[in-house]
């Protein structure tokens, strides 16, 4: 009884799950290079007709040079930039510059989908409206200085 009580404190220890954890995310990395890997190999048979065994034969040397480039890029801390820009990107706020991005996507969005419309049906694209949506758009972001 002593025994499996040590055994499910050893489980639930925060080491314990820390490295299965870690491990998890290892196993989901490689996973995540061997699929990326399968996919370019089959996009490059798709554009360029290539045989199979010429794939099969090539296919190791993708995935050593996947995982040297990996490797490298682990050993010189490549991704310490990437992960404190997402640490900066995660904890900021949503300013004004942001909100005027979104609509700026938004209204693309509207006025792609009102060509694709007047395709669809036939009509002539109503230019006049197209641009008192953007002229609407820039007279509300305009800045009081300009």
């Amino acid at each position: 009884m002593a025994r499996s009580s040590s055994r499910l404190k050893m489980w639930t220890s925060s080491q314990f799950l820390g490295r299965q954890l870690s491990r998890l995310k290892m196993g989901q990395s490689y996973y995540a290079i061997i699929v990326s890997t399968v996919n370019a190999i089959s996009l490059i048979s798709l554009a360029y007709h290539v045989e199979f065994w010429v794939l099969v034969a090539f296919f190791p040397c993708l995935i050593l040079a996947t995982l040297w480039i990996g490797y490298y890029l682990d050993v010189h801390n490549i991704t310490a930039e990437d992960s404190l820009k997402s640490i900066e990107m995660s904890n900021r706020f949503l300013n004004t510059g942001d909100v005027k991005a979104q609509e700026f996507q938004l209204l693309q969005t509207e006025i792609l989908l009102e060509a694709l419309q007047s395709i669809q049906s036939n009509h002539t694209l109503d230019l006049n409206l197209l641009r008192q949506k953007y002229e609407a758009y820039v007279k509300k972001w305009k800045s009081p200085d300009a």
